[in-house]
């Protein structure tokens, strides 16, 4: 998902960076709930039926897809802030609050954009100076990528 924030006659801005979240955290622990009283229900009749096996078989599985679960919100939640003034171009990027922001100046920023490696596969979006790079948007889409270039080109200079 991309947010913009740019104006056009300044020629700065803006742009947030967010995955498509499918669901929310909190639809994730109902479904989590539902799967743990399921299979605590069928592990607790097999206890009863002299397989005891099954229970901790059962709590490990459950863990395991709570663990899943967590990492996957984890980075649903990730985002990337890329903010353009007149003289810089800063990127600050992280889950909940910036873990790492970067700088570069604007007048020697370049925007490189890589065709996908194969047909069915997504671009690359980076920005350049002095040999340092870094990767814009890998968590988008294409069609996110192709809306993320446009507002690029917005902002760079002409």
């Amino acid at each position: 998902m991309v947010e913009l924030d740019i104006d056009d006659t300044t020629q700065t801005g803006q742009i947030v960076l967010r995955p498509n979240a499918s669901g929310t955290w909190r639809f994730n622990l109902y479904l989590l709930y539902t799967l743990m009283i399921v299979s605590g229900t069928v592990s607790i009749g097999f206890l009863f039926a002299g397989a005891w096996m099954i229970l901790p078989f059962s709590i490990i599985e459950m863990g395991a897809l709570a663990g899943c679960m967590f990492y996957c919100n984890r980075q649903c939640n990730r985002q990337e802030v890329i903010t353009v003034s007149d003289e810089l171009v800063s990127i600050e990027q992280g889950v909940r609050s910036p873990n790492q922001a970067i700088t570069y100046q604007r007048l020697w920023a370049k925007y490189l954009v890589s065709p996908p490696p194969h047909p069915w596969g997504v671009s690359r979006i980076a920005i350049r100076s002095h040999n340092h790079e870094s990767e814009l948007g890998q968590f988008l889409s294409q069609a996110d990528k192709q809306q993320l270039v446009k507002a690029l080109k917005r902002v760079t200079p002409r």
